[in-house]
């Protein structure tokens, strides 16, 4: 049939012929969403393990902190060491004189400063404290007390306002010294309780009520009983301290609070093991069992007392935080006067309150944790010239 008849006699279209459509295949959705969560999980432990490596190069381990604690105050007199041959090499050698042209500066350096000497001691002679007569200076008490007395009253003082933060020091310290106190009990009752060592509270410290002989005293019992309460004031005393590095108000009661709490538990655990040293109880019980002789224990005293140094050297700025920001005592006499308020007389207080309320005064642990105390604010005593922020 030729092309003309196809299209005047069109056939009849079979539409069985025509090739059926292919029905797309549908994903069953149980597994789509299993698929999606397990690539989800995937990268979640991509990104988890990549924020944990980030984390490990920024952060310092436990025994890094402790060395950095440790050989801080080295490091950094190690530094001024350094810093202070730096000076010296800066300085212009090329141009150095000869010797004897150093020799007649150095004469006329002498010179220049005896003269000044005589002037100054000239009108020194002439001042209150020295009789001319007699030729010699006289140191006049009352002169003194009448410059303090002068200054005193200089000082922007509100009363109201520094009887409660007297109060307030006074409070703090005597409820950390409390509360690390009563750690170290606890947790030399806790361990004996393991030890089925029969203890009781008496004179203000845990008691054990079985003789020396008894069978229940131990190698292990011994040397478990007597460190636990000074290992965990170790490390309370750490925690407590990143907590006030963490805290961003450093004159804030939290702030004090924990400035406080570190302080005394480090006390307590040096003062406790000078302690021992003397009267070989407590953790002198430790050195005992473990056969530790005694030209060991006294160089470890020896770091104990330099650490308490330290301590002290270290918080000198965190007490001055503490202060009311009005003003900044930028002269000796001046920080002197608001540190006796706010740190000496508390702690004066303090002690005299914990003899009263029943931390025994006759045991010689205690009396050498509270020298440690008052030895650990010697180094305060300096004058600080910045403010901590």
């Amino acid at each position: 049939m030729s092309e003309e008849n196809k299209l005047a006699y069109p056939q009849k279209l079979d539409i069985d012929s025509f090739p059926k459509e292919r029905k797309r295949r549908t994903k069953k959705k149980g597994f789509h969403f299993l698929r999606k969560t397990k690539r989800n999980y995937k990268e979640w432990r991509e990104y988890r393990k990549w924020k944990r490596s980030q984390s490990k190069k920024q952060k310092h381990s436990f025994f890094e902190k402790l060395l950095i604690f440790i050989l801080g105050p080295i490091a950094d007199f190690i530094d001024d060491i350094r810093t202070e041959k730096e000076l010296k090499k800066q300085r212009n050698i090329k141009d150095r004189p000869n010797f004897f042209s150093r020799l007649y500066l150095m004469y006329k350096d002498n010179k220049a400063e005896a003269k000044q000497t005589k002037q100054l001691d000239l009108k020194v002679r002439k001042s209150l404290s020295f009789v001319l007569e007699e030729d010699k200076r006289v140191f006049s008490l009352k002169d003194e007390f009448l410059h303090m007395k002068d200054t005193w009253k200089a000082l922007p003082w509100n009363k109201s306002r520094e009887l409660e933060n007297m109060f307030v020091s006074l409070f703090i310290i005597i409820t950390t010294f409390t509360l690390n106190y009563g750690l170290l009990q606890l947790a030399k009752f806790v361990t004996a309780e393991t030890y089925g060592i029969p203890a009781l509270w008496k004179d203000g410290r845990v008691i054990f009520n079985i003789p020396d002989p008894s069978k229940l005293w131990t190698y292990s019992s011994v040397v478990s009983v007597y460190i636990s309460g000074p290992l965990a004031l170790f490390i309370a005393g750490f925690v407590f301290l990143w907590l006030h590095r963490k805290t961003k108000d450093k004159s804030s009661f939290q702030a004090a609070f924990f400035l406080w709490m570190y302080l005394n538990a480090f006390v307590l655990f040096f003062g406790t093991f000078l302690a021992g040293i003397f009267t070989d109880r407590g953790f002198g019980y430790i050195m005992g069992w473990l056969y530790i002789p005694k030209y060991i224990e006294w160089p470890f005293g020896i770091f104990s007392v330099l650490m308490l140094w330290m301590l002290g050297f270290s918080a000198g700025k965190k007490f001055i935080s503490l202060t009311p920001g009005y003003t900044f005592y930028s002269s000796t006499l001046p920080q002197f006067f608001i540190k006796l308020l706010y740190i000496y007389i508390p702690v004066l207080l303090a002690i005299n309150i914990l003899m009263f309320i029943g931390f025994n005064s006759r045991d010689f642990t205690i009396q050498i944790v509270y020298l440690s105390l008052i030895a650990m604010l010697t180094p305060t005593l300096r004058f600080i010239p910045e403010k901590m922020d």
